[in-house]
């Protein structure tokens, strides 16, 4: 009989800020401000304002900068790649 193998860790990769921008409006985030290249999404959850920021710009977003949305945005890894 063979076993499954356990699903490994989700794998995050950098993104363009229009597909990161795309997930937060997905997920009921909106855009507050604009102040330069920095974008300001926020939604309120639960009587709690949670406020994310992505910096729009031409390159990919790095892997401390997706991780520091999703764990703003309050979705899982799993979550946010599946959005």
């Amino acid at each position: 009989m063979s076993k499954k193998k356990p699903a490994g860790k989700i794998k995050l990769t950098p993104e363009k800020p229009k597909d990161a921008i795309r997930k937060l409006e997905k997920n009921g985030f909106k855009c507050e401000n604009r102040h330069g290249g920095d974008w300001f999404f926020s939604k309120i959850k639960n009587g709690e304002r949670k406020i994310a920021l992505v910096s729009v710009h031409p390159k990919e977003l790095g892997m401390p900068f997706i991780k520091n949305i999703i764990r703003t945005s309050g979705k899982t890894n799993k979550e946010w790649v599946n959005l």
